[in-house]
């Protein structure tokens, strides 16, 4: 899998040509500006009226001024293609793990985050400094030719050797060991001070906290090796572009003193051209090492993609149907129990048992996120994961509170909840009076979850979950972390009492240890 292939979806080639383009003039600023800049020097020298050199001081200044304005412009479009690409290119992949359902965190979270950027780095560290330097290198050729044909023919071996060659070297097979070393050492160390920082509590109290702390030094370290070696190898690469180069500028320099029979001053032309054709080439080693690093970043990402299940994006079906939910000799994958249980529409339904047995997942696979081991889950008499997903909503115990108001939160569930139908909910499960200390439904969470207290948190996803339109609603653990007296008050509410929120007639399954 070429990664370009993969983020040609997502940026044109018109555009990149485009920051190519402009990215060109920038360094066609410098070369003009070394040019001109030494053809000035070498005039000077000869003592003319100063109005003879009056074009070449004002093209000297007018060439300084574009090279900065257009590096400034060829950084803003080069990284709007990029950032744009990278926004595009995350929004398929966390299409693709809704989708799948079941994916891993760590897998998910490497191709949304790393494996993402290393992709459409691509094109600021790889594609546009390749078609720069293929530009550039033309042009200091072919004045080269002009100047020396026979210094043109040395000038193009050696921007061969620097732009070609020696980058190929980054793509050799121990070359590539040494990155897939380095990429698992970082992707390793990312895992485990991810379970470092968000579990640090579970560690500690289950006294696992110093081995875990220890492991992310570990990884650390290993991690801090393997780029080293890979830091050292690249070193001698970057000499050795360093030698190709100063030996092309003094053989160059020979000729033009042996050979060039023109005017002085166009012979230090001659030099300054080679010298700044090299510049473009300065960066082609990393643009190599990008390549490569992006391209097993598109492999994996093409790999998670394509194991996403292809069907519409799940809707919410009309609730009026009144499906029947019927859970048939259901194996899970997680847990030894087989399940067994109708729940007619409008029907609650209560599943109770010790952690570990499969309750969470057994409300993941009737609502379609994760494989069925054995048996079947058949709402309305569909069967098929799109179906599962249309009729039910999963609200998880561990549901995500954004960085945004309470309304906002809310309207997660249900885009289209009134005010009143949201604070109407709220007071229902008992987040009225929070709310009535703050700014209501605008009060604004700064820190996410980390803004209200667990049992806040509870009742907030619960007014979530009820202010949803699905005619199933499966809840996790809606009771966790509310004092003894209102989970059971708010627990008979779920199971027998008229339900708030926007369909008072529903099917509701809840999952709880409390009695």
């Amino acid at each position: 899998m070429k990664p370009t292939d993969l983020l040609f979806q997502h940026v044109s080639r018109r555009a990149l040509a485009g920051a190519i383009a402009i990215a060109s003039l920038t360094l066609l600023s410098s070369l003009g500006l070394m040019v001109l800049s030494g053809w000035l020097i070498t005039r000077a020298w000869q003592a003319p009226p100063i109005l003879d050199l009056a074009v070449a001081i004002t093209a000297v200044r007018a060439l300084g001024l574009s090279r900065s304005v257009m590096r400034y412009v060829d950084r803003i479009v080069t990284h709007r293609y990029a950032l744009s690409a990278l926004s595009s290119l995350r929004v398929q992949v966390f299409q693709a793990a809704v989708s799948q359902g079941h994916v891993s965190d760590t897998q998910a979270q490497r191709a949304l985050g790393a494996d993402a950027q290393r992709v459409t780095d691509l094109i600021v560290r790889s594609i546009v400094p390749r078609g720069v330097a293929v530009a550039l290198s033309v042009l200091a050729v072919a004045g080269a030719v002009c100047l020396l044909p026979f210094a043109g023919l040395v000038l193009a071996l050696g921007l061969l050797l620097t732009g070609v060659v020696i980058p190929r070297w980054v793509g050799s097979d121990r070359w590539q060991a040494i990155h897939t070393a380095e990429v698992a050492a970082r992707d390793q160390l990312d895992e485990s001070l991810d379970a470092v920082l968000n579990h640090r509590v579970e560690f500690q109290a289950a006294g696992m906290g110093d081995r875990r702390n220890a492991r992310v030094v570990a990884d650390s370290q290993n991690m801090a090796t393997v780029s080293a070696h890979r830091l050292k190898r690249l070193a001698a690469i970057d000499a050795s572009v360093v030698a190709v180069s100063g030996c092309t500028l003094l053989l160059v320099t020979g000729l033009g003193l042996h050979f060039y029979q023109g005017s002085p001053m166009w012979l230090g032309m001659l030099v300054l051209l080679a010298m700044s054709a090299f510049e473009s080439h300065a960066p082609l080693v990393e643009a190599a090492t990008h390549h490569m690093i992006g391209t097993k970043a598109a492999q994996r990402m093409t790999a998670f993609m394509e194991q996403a299940v292809e069907f519409p994006a799940p809707g919410i079906a009309n609730a009026t149907e009144g499906p029947e939910l019927r859970v048939e000799d259901l194996t899970c994958a997680w847990g030894d129990n087989t399940w067994n249980f109708d729940v007619e529409f409008g029907q609650r339904h209560v599943i109770r048992g010790p952690s570990g047995c499969g309750k969470t997942t057994l409300l993941r696979t009737i609502a379609g996120l994760s494989p069925v081991v054995s048996g079947s889950v058949t709402i309305a008499g569909h069967t098929d994961t799109h179906s599962l997903r249309t009729w039910t909503r999963l609200f998880s115990e561990d549901g995500y509170i954004f960085a945004t108001s309470i309304r906002e939160n809310i309207l997660v569930a249900c885009p289209n909840a009134s005010d009143e139908l949201m604070y109407s909910t709220a007071r229902a499960v008992g987040l009225a009076p929070w709310l009535d200390a703050h700014d209501g439904l605008d009060t604004i969470l700064s820190d996410g979850a980390e803004s209200i207290s667990s049992g806040q948190r509870r009742r907030l996803l619960l007014t979530r979950a009820l202010c949803s339109t699905a005619p199933i609603v499966l809840l996790d653990e809606p009771t966790a972390h509310i004092d003894d007296a209102d989970g059971r008050r708010l627990l008979h509410m779920l199971l027998h009492e008229p339900l708030p929120g926007a369909l008072p007639q529903r099917s509701v399954i809840v999952v709880t240890h409390m009695q």
